[in-house]
């Protein structure tokens, strides 16, 4: 009678073990550099919350923000070399595998969200995209609306394109950011976002561009007196992660992840007006004195900026359906 109750024992510890080992948890360690507060984040962490329910556990997603992972750049290097999962990229940081992608980040390319949002969920979109993974193994998930980039100065205020005229500004890795503030006569500087409150406090430059979402969540209205509407480019973002990863799950949970994120996109996009009315208050409420901007004189200043580097990325075609999109 002993042993048969050893064996009954062991026989369902066995199973219970390997039951387990049937339903091992995958972690998706999915990284940004921006803070908590911000729209991307609450995106992160309304994907990590769909994707284990929706999973029954068996996927579990660990949002790592403010830049734990390093700055943009290192993020994406990490994903690609697979040390992790999933991460927040943007159009411009990809332009430095597939340079076509600077295309979608050009200063003053769209009439308006609903024009971003067909280029991007469109031919142009899935075909940059496929670029993308052929060229690196990186694969965009979604496009989240990250909105309007405007000017924020220390102490200058930006009424004309000459304003910018030496005037050292933080930008992005980017090759469009930088050409874009060459062109209107400024110093581009590019500085890993985590340090950028640091450089305008020291003055290791005068301004920074960006949404007011980052203006506000960072808190450089601190650091800077005045919020210039420059409106210079619709700015995207994206989850995005690697073919390999994708290919280590089952088929029912890559599915999973990659509905997940798209709903979590849309989620973003429809919130969007009101977050951005939002932010403008904010910034206003917290000192920071706001300055409506002509646009017209700096889309003029820039049109030519828009034809040359499309011609050097090899994508005038690119730039050409863009326009017609939008019905110029």
């Amino acid at each position: 009678m002993r042993l048969r109750t050893h064996i009954a024992i062991a026989t369902l510890l066995g199973g219970t073990m390997l039951a387990g080992m049937s339903h091992a948890q995958t972690t998706i360690r999915l990284a940004h550099h921006l803070p908590e507060s911000s729209e991307q984040h609450t995106a992160a962490e309304r994907f990590a919350e769909m994707v284990e329910e929706r999973s029954g556990g068996d996927l579990v997603v660990e949002v790592l923000p403010g830049g734990q992972m390093g700055g943009q750049r290192e993020i994406i290097e990490s994903v690609q070399l697979g040390t992790l999962e999933m991460g927040y990229g943007e159009a411009g940081l990809y332009s430095n595998y597939v340079p076509a992608y600077g295309v979608l980040t050009l200063p003053y390319i769209y009439d308006d969200p609903a024009h971003w949002r067909e280029v991007v969920d469109g031919e142009i979109g899935n075909g940059l995209n496929a670029q993308l993974e052929e060229a690196t193994g990186l694969v965009v998930l979604n496009w989240i609306q990250a909105g309007y980039r405007d000017t924020y100065t220390v102490d200058r205020v930006i009424e004309e394109p000459s304003d910018f005229e030496g005037l050292r500004i933080r930008v992005p890795e980017s090759p469009v950011f930088v050409q874009t503030f060459e062109t209107l006569g400024a110093q581009p500087t590019p500085i890993p976002f985590p340090e950028v409150y640091t450089a305008l406090q020291t003055g290791v430059v005068g301004a920074m561009e960006g949404t007011p979402e980052a203006a506000y969540t960072n808190n450089f209205y601190e650091v800077a007196n005045h919020y210039n509407k420059t409106r210079h480019i619709f700015f995207d973002g994206s989850f995005v992660t690697s073919r390999g990863f994708l290919d280590g799950l089952s088929d029912e949970n890559r599915q999973i992840v990659e509905e997940a994120a798209i709903e979590v996109a849309q989620m973003q996009r429809d919130e969007w007006e009101g977050l951005q009315e939002n932010w403008d208050q904010q910034l206003a409420d917290a000192g920071i004195e706001i300055h409506e901007v002509d646009l017209g004189p700096f889309r003029e200043a820039l049109t030519g900026l828009q034809d040359q580097f499309a011609e050097e990325a090899g994508a005038t075609d690119i730039l050409e359906q863009i326009r017609e999109l939008g019905g110029e």
